[in-house]
């Protein structure tokens, strides 16, 4: 299986909030801040109030296409069928 090349997002920027983000991604709320807190997600911009913010939709799409694919066994479908 050849390694995956990740190329730079080559979308329009624009802002998403967090419903955007947590239907994107696959995550709560409150795990999309405990990443942030642990340097593992894209922190996200102020809007221009201290409550408003929004994540750049190109650091969510090279956030997404940077998670490792899951290898799974060979064994699987055999196992499955017994």
């Amino acid at each position: 299986m050849s390694a995956r090349t990740i190329a730079p997002s080559t979308e329009e920027p624009r802002f998403l909030r967090l419903p955007e983000v947590e239907l994107a991604v696959g995550k709560k709320r409150s795990t999309i801040y405990r990443d942030i807190a642990a340097g593992k997600f894209p922190a996200p911009y102020d809007l221009g109030s201290s409550r408003s913010v929004g994540w750049l939709s190109t650091e969510i799409s090279d956030w997404i296409l940077s998670r490792p694919r899951v290898q799974l066994r060979a064994s699987v479908s055999t196992e499955c069928e017994q």
